[in-house]
């Protein structure tokens, strides 16, 4: 097994199970990649892991104690995060990364199929000891492949998009709360559908009243619009993918409701509405992947709330959600203010929500918390 000494001072992180070791942390590596052990300065033993010196982060722990990368090891890490999901339906996230132990691994489950994505380069070379753990522990009918995000592309790693496991259909049958959702895996964003807002889709479903009007913008397949539409309210989804708003006309004729649909850019299709909305969600993508991109991006947000302030009812909603680490709720309230400012709105904070949990927040590793959601009421005195 490799062997990694962190540099003075930085043991502490590791100790505190932080999993992430940077490349100017270390005072000694291998050349080459495997394996590895951790230890301090002192001699000390911290954690195994993984250590590529072509990664961005050259060492990611795995474990806190002595022991092997196997087979047994990773069957029983997939259990655990099984357990820890047990009641929530046939849809959930089952491995969260490095919040469940399994630093560049994201597997989402939707019923018989699982959606995995591979992050990183040690996740990567260990693919043949882990994924027949996952089989051996999951048992599902079929896996696919989405390794086509942007963190894979910073790891130097090349595509991996397909099935790679069992019979997976070309188009997954996602259902939630009664509503079904046809998606084509070949097209979908993501691992397919957007699990983590599923607690605010049912707050939503739960605040909205008969006859409101509630505008769903980066709807997607329309998760938020057709729960207003279950309501009785009138719902318009606002998305520039053509192929999810296909997927929301089609799961709105097969629930028999009808949800308003415009396609085009967020900001574009915002200046040519005309209010009153009684709920107005803004859920853009991950906008800020770099923190030297937030300033640019607030500006961003900031034109997108200022146009839905502008179509917002009397004591109407604001949903402002982000998905991006680097953005804080602090973040989303500053930006809800300058907006309100431009137009003289006052608002309240109604609610403050984070990811559900089978999308697990470590409070050791402060990037498990990605999705933020602040909830504004129009306050007018």
């Amino acid at each position: 097994m490799l062997r990694v000494v962190v540099e003075p001072g930085k043991e502490r992180k590791l100790r505190n199970f932080y999993p992430n070791v940077y490349r100017d942390e270390l005072q000694e590596a291998p050349q080459e990649a495997g394996v590895a052990e951790a230890y301090g300065a002192d001699g000390a033993f911290l954690a195994v892991g993984y250590y590529d010196p072509r990664s961005r982060i050259p060492f990611r722990a795995f474990r806190f104690d002595r022991g092997p990368l196997d087979r047994r090891f990773f069957r029983e890490r997939f259990v655990r995060a099984l357990k820890k999901r047990e009641g929530l339906g046939p849809s959930f996230r089952l491995v969260h990364g490095e919040a469940d132990g399994l630093p560049g691994l994201v597997v989402d489950r939707f019923g018989g199929v699982l959606v995995l994505q591979v992050r990183s380069r040690g996740m990567e070379a260990l693919r043949e000891v882990w994924f027949p753990a996952l089989l051996e522990a999951m048992r599902p009918e079929g896996v696919y492949e989405r390794s086509d995000v942007e963190a894979r592309r910073q790891e130097g790693l090349p595509e991996r998009v397909g099935v790679v496991f069992g019979e997976v259909p070309e188009v997954l049958s996602v259902e939630e709360d009664g509503l079904l959702f046809s998606i084509p895996l070949a097209l979908a964003q993501k691992t397919g559908f957007y699990l983590d807002q599923r607690e605010n889709r049912r707050l939503l479903e739960a605040m909205v009243r008969p006859g409101e009007r509630v505008l769903d913008v980066y709807s997607y397949v329309g998760g938020f619009a057709l729960r207003a539409a279950r309501k009785g309210a009138y719902a318009l989804a606002v998305d520039k993918d053509l192929e999810a708003l296909s997927v929301l006309d089609r799961a709105a004729l097969r629930a028999g409701l009808r949800v308003d649909i415009r396609q085009g850019e967020a900001l574009e299709v915002l200046r040519t509405l005309e209010g009153p909305f009684h709920h107005v969600l803004l859920d853009p993508p991950t906008l800020v992947k770099r923190k030297e991109e937030l300033p640019a991006m607030k500006g961003h947000l900031v034109d997108l709330v200022r146009e839905a302030l502008r179509l917002l009812a009397k004591e109407g909603y604001l949903w402002l959600s982000t998905c991006s680490y680097y953005v804080k709720v602090e973040d989303l309230l500053e930006v809800a203010r300058r907006a309100a400012h431009d137009l003289r709105v006052r608002l309240r904070v109604h609610a403050v929500t984070y990811q559900p949990q089978d999308h697990p927040w470590s409070l050791h590793v402060p990037e498990s918390l990605y999705l933020k959601t602040v909830i504004f009421q129009e306050d007018a005195l």
